[in-house]
């Protein structure tokens, strides 16, 4: 019953004292912190110093060893080479129970020429130990020497180990208590000599608010004679009181005077920035309209001049692909009636299939023309109508089987099956030709396996078109930069630069839309968004 109440007073004590640690480090943490600080740095010096002094008898005990094996050596040796020269076993035993009563020698043994075998103590089967052979001889009256056996020496540093760790338990409890009892001393003195005031310093410093500094600091405590640093801080706090107190009524004069002068400068920025707005805005229409008349000018030009010419080879073609295609029917018809009186004839029916195979590419060079003049009348004169999109992406891709023969790609359009606009389809052939040249050439590099997708969308009176496809990708950071003119990675394989810039031109000034290169794992994606109502 007696030992409980010991340990509950005991457990008592220890929770009180472990409430009180957790009070003083919420209120006062500096204080806990110089004793952390004092504790860790005293404990340092006791490990440092407790090392030392462990290292130093170390030292004196190893050679307290050595002078006991020198010892040996220089007294032993000689006596028992003439105890076995003598052959008196009685003696040697005598001898070197002797040496075994010497401290930490914990085995001898003696083996002799002849066979015999001594040995004093128990041999340590572990452990951290000494071990020393000697030759045992003896010189004769004729000064021969003779081998007459070998002594094996054990020394055990068990016992030294043993006694270094009672010295350290020794030295680590009374260096820790003192520790201790001294770092409690010098938080003690801290506290009430330091760590009140700066509290008492800290809620003044709470409590002092713009409005409230009539109130000057103090400290309980008795006045010292000379002034310390606790007494250099109060005054400096009270002196940035007062110069508070005069800042703050130089501020309101200030603020009073800058009130007026912000009043009558924000009127004047108000007057300043309407009229600099009025003028920017006749800039920016002035600078709009010359953009647009001079892109006008030029695309106007270009056009026509390359409407003209395509006109004139389309009629040109067409002469001798209308020839081209009688005669091959002519000869369509002949080779069928050879071939029904010769079945077997191997010249007509070499004939008929060849001139079927002229008369189905001829027909397909005729809708290659049809398809041309018709986009490239509406690219020339770019005058707006009617038409439906997915349709005219067809013909579109069909004028351009011929560009795409060498690589092949798969084309697909998603989306809606007619999208009627009226808008400029002259644009839209520039537009949707540069897009798919430069797959071919930058994206494919004009190898087989390429796949590119159209979609088509509208949203909110607006069509959206998303271009992509799965080729080498824009490089980093030119999704900008490929719109400005004359930009390209293949010029010296003879690309001008030219076609996103036109691209962008058409898209933004003519169609009044927006194209824009979206990032992507793969491929390129280009986005255009143009009005449904131009």
């Amino acid at each position: 019953m007696m030992l409980f109440n010991c340990s509950e007073m005991i457990s008592l004590f220890f929770m009180g004292l472990l409430q009180r640690f957790n009070l003083l480090r919420n209120q006062k943490p500096l204080g806990i912190k110089m004793l952390a600080a004092i504790l860790l740095c005293s404990s340092a010096i006791t490990l440092l110093a407790t090392g030392t002094q462990l290292w130093l008898d170390y030292r004196y005990e190893l050679s307290a060893i050595d002078e006991r094996i020198e010892q040996i050596e220089k007294s032993s040796l000689k006596s028992l080479s003439n105890s076995l020269w003598e052959i008196s076993p009685e003696q040697i035993q005598v001898q070197l129970d002797g040496l075994h009563q010497l401290p930490d020698v914990k085995y001898l043994e003696i083996s002799s020429q002849y066979g015999d075998f001594y040995q004093a103590g128990t041999k340590p089967d572990s452990g951290p130990i000494v071990l020393r052979q000697y030759d045992l001889s003896h010189r004769a009256a004729n000064n021969e020497t003779y081998q007459v056996g070998t002594l094996n020496l054990i020394i055990s540093l068990e016992e030294v180990y043993q006694r270094l760790g009672d010295k350290v338990l020794v030295i680590l409890a009374t260096q820790g208590i003192k520790t201790f009892l001294v770092s409690i001393f010098i938080l003690t003195i801290f506290s009430r000599l330091i760590t009140q005031h700066l509290g008492t310093m800290a809620e003044y410093a709470k409590r002092l608010k713009l409005d409230h500094l009539d109130r000057p600091l103090r400290l309980k405590r008795k006045t010292p004679g000379r002034e310390d640093e606790l007494s250099q801080v109060v005054n400096a706090m009270n002196s940035m009181r007062e110069s508070m107190l005069k800042d703050m009524q130089k501020r309101e004069a200030a603020e009073q005077a800058l009130e007026n002068l912000n009043a009558d400068l924000e009127q004047r920025v108000i007057r300043r920035t309407k009229e600099l707005e009025e003028r920017n805005n006749q800039l920016q229409e002035t600078l709009l309209k010359l953009q647009r008349t001079q892109e006008q000018l030029v695309e106007s030009e270009k056009l026509a001049a390359l409407g003209g010419l395509v006109a004139g080879v389309a009629h040109e073609i067409n002469t001798p692909i209308g020839i081209g295609y009688t005669a091959a029917s002519f000869l369509t018809d002949q080779a069928e009636e050879r071939h029904k009186q010769n079945p077997d004839d191997p010249l007509a029916a070499t004939a008929l299939e060849s001139s079927q195979m002229i008369k189905q590419n001829l027909e397909r060079a005729n809708q290659l023309i049809s398809a041309f003049k018709l986009v490239s009348v509406d690219q020339s004169s770019e005058q707006r109508r009617r038409f439906d999109l997915v349709e005219y992406l067809n013909e579109i891709l069909t004028s351009l089987s011929p560009r795409m023969r060498g690589c092949q790609p798969e084309i697909n359009i998603e989306g809606p099956q007619h999208l009627i606009l009226d808008s400029y389809p002259g644009s839209f052939y520039q537009i949707f030709n540069n897009l798919i040249i430069n797959s071919l050439l930058h994206g494919f590099d004009n190898q087989p396996g390429g796949v590119i997708t159209i979609t088509l969308s509208e949203s909110d009176d607006t069509l959206l078109i998303d271009y992509r496809d799965n080729g080498q990708g824009v490089p980093k950071g030119w999704s900008r930069k490929l719109f400005e003119p004359f930009v390209t990675t293949k010029r010296n394989q003879g690309c001008s630069g030219l076609g996103m810039h036109i691209t962008y031109n058409l898209v933004s000034q003519l169609l009044n839309g927006h194209i824009s290169c979206l990032e992507t794992d793969q491929g390129a994606h280009f986005r255009l968004s143009v009005p449904l109502k131009q």
